[in-house]
């Protein structure tokens, strides 16, 4: 068979038939007597399967491997469905990118570079540095010992794994939260208060909060208990302190406020929800707790606090939960 006939049986281009004998994946024998290259239903058997591999992106230097022997057609099809997945990630993370740029109506063209370059790094980033990016965001708006306790709050719970579009989102916008907010005030009350508090005290503190976290996570009554008494103390003791109760609760109330910025459904703590169901799950017991605390404590003091801070007992955990 010629050329034209073999083109005809397998649907492929001359040129593509020339190109595939050129990289060696057929051997037509060629006719002494008129210089025509001869193909056979061999060929034809070869030329119909390089056909359909190039149909689903098997690359020519695999095909080769198999038409040579070199490779079986299972390891190059798992082969190519890696490279595949691999060229769907980076195309949908391209995707999220330019969606992003479009969202947030960028004028200022000359930032764009810098903000393409920092949203992909971000998505690129492994377990460990996902957590050191928000570690050291936190420590950089909460300077100091302030700092460590706000990593200490979130620690247990930034083992961020990205697996789909929603993940990838949340992240960009979680990444783009802490990026927008300013650093607390040198001279805040609050944070020098606690920034005076002993290392070897703030670490126990620390260690002491991340696993009554998990305890939690884990449903350990007990644990779930004490976490309750610490509310209601916390609650009488801001009773009992004197002329500046109101103070350390709008102060306290603040510093829960500051990552509730730009849309405000779309917080810091929603973000991170989507990105950890341990988080999302610590919340839900978190709320619990606390509506159990201000039921248990409501008649006792509600009247006293509200002489004294302005706000019902009620008031006051509705703030903190805004």
């Amino acid at each position: 068979m010629n050329i034209k006939v073999i083109s005809e049986k397998t649907g492929l281009t001359k040129r593509a038939i020339k190109y595939y004998e050129n990289e060696g994946l057929i051997s037509p024998i060629k006719n002494n007597d008129n210089n025509y290259r001869e193909y056979t239903d061999n060929d034809i058997v070869k030329l119909n399967l390089i056909g359909a591999l190039r149909i689903i992106d098997i690359p020519i230097c695999e095909i080769k491997s198999l038409v040579k022997g070199d490779k079986g057609l299972q390891d190059i099809m798992k082969d190519t469905l890696i490279k595949v997945t691999e060229t769907i990630n980076n195309l949908e993370k391209t995707k999220l990118i330019i969606s992003n740029l479009i969202n947030k109506e960028t004028k200022d063209y000359y930032s764009i570079g810098e903000q393409v370059i920092r949203l992909r790094e971000t998505l690129e980033l492994s377990l460990a540095e996902k957590e050191e990016l928000v570690s050291n965001a936190l420590i950089r708006i909460f300077p100091g010992n302030f700092g460590e306790i706000f990593v200490s709050c979130f620690k247990p719970f930034l083992n961020i794994t990205i697996d789909n579009n929603e993940k990838k989102e949340a992240w960009l916008k979680l990444v783009e939260v802490l990026d927008e907010l300013d650093e607390l005030d040198d001279n805040d009350e609050l944070a020098k208060g606690i920034s005076s508090i002993g290392n070897d005290k703030i670490q126990f503190l620390n260690e002491k909060r991340q696993n009554d976290m998990i305890n939690l996570l884990r449903g350990d009554m007990a644990t779930r208990e004490k976490y309750k008494q610490n509310i209601i103390s916390m609650i009488k003791l801001i009773n009992e302190t004197g002329e500046d109760e109101k103070n350390f609760t709008e102060d306290l109330i603040k510093y829960y406020d500051m990552f509730n910025i730009g849309v405000p459904e779309k917080t810091f703590y929603l973000y991170l929800e989507i990105l950890n169901e341990d988080y999302k799950r610590y919340t839900e017991i978190d709320k619990e707790i606390y509506i159990e605390a201000i039921d248990e404590i409501k008649n006792e003091l509600s009247e006293e606090i509200k002489d004294k801070l302005g706000l019902s007992l009620g008031e006051f955990f509705e703030n903190l939960k805004k």
